[in-house]
């Protein structure tokens, strides 16, 4: 008897933890602002991103939101006539800005400061998979995990602003490119990691459910 009045509570509080989670659907869109890290002669290039989404309202302070997303990343040229032909990265088919078409998986965490107050503190992980980019070489890695965090704030109807950063990191370079590299000449790839950074600022809306 005692067994089952145990089981049953467990059962009991179980089921009353899941009846307080929250599921909500979602979009989220906005811009990039993209580049990748020391390279030089680059700056940031404008581009969009968006998402759909599930969120998980699982406390008073805690979502979980899994994403499939959608990322229009790359780099500007400052000097696009002058292209180290040791550096294949340089190497764009129309001297103009480099473009990379990304989709991929994302794990948000979003964090509420107080309670039914809409300011949250955003952290997580995605994994994103090159489907397309304008370079005349296959250059690029095919995917890219990176880490991201930021700062939201959601209003009582379910719309939301955020801001995010993403870091790349995995070398945006394919493999076979390493014979470039040559230690005793800083005019190949100067040693230095090339990683994808991504300033976003995006609008979302959740649907009631």
């Amino acid at each position: 008897m005692k067994k089952f009045i145990l089981s049953f509570a467990v059962v009991m509080i179980t089921a009353a933890s899941f009846s307080q989670v929250k599921v909500r659907p979602g979009i989220r869109t906005g811009l990039n602002l993209s580049t990748v890290t020391d390279l030089n002669n680059s700056s940031r290039k404008i581009g969009v991103n968006g998402a759909i989404f599930v969120n998980l309202r699982l406390g008073g302070f805690y979502e979980l939101q899994p994403e499939f997303t959608y990322s229009n990343q790359g780099w500007s040229q400052d000097f696009p006539n002058i292209e180290p032909y040791n550096d294949p990265i340089y190497q764009n088919n129309n001297n103009d800005d480099v473009s990379v078409h990304y989709i991929g998986m994302a794990v948000t965490n979003k964090f509420y400061f107080v309670p039914k107050i809409g300011l949250h503190f955003i952290i997580g992980p995605s994994i994103e998979v090159n489907v397309s980019d304008n370079l005349y070489y296959d250059d690029l890695t095919p995917v890219d995990f990176a880490l991201f965090g930021g700062l939201g704030y959601e209003f009582p109807i379910g719309l939301g602003i955020e801001a995010r950063y993403k870091q790349g990191l995995i070398d945006v370079r394919d493999g076979y490119y390493d014979y470039y590299f040559d230690d005793n000449n800083n005019d190949y790839y100067n040693g230095s990691n090339k990683l994808n950074s991504v300033f976003q600022f995006n609008v979302y809306y959740k649907f009631g459910w």
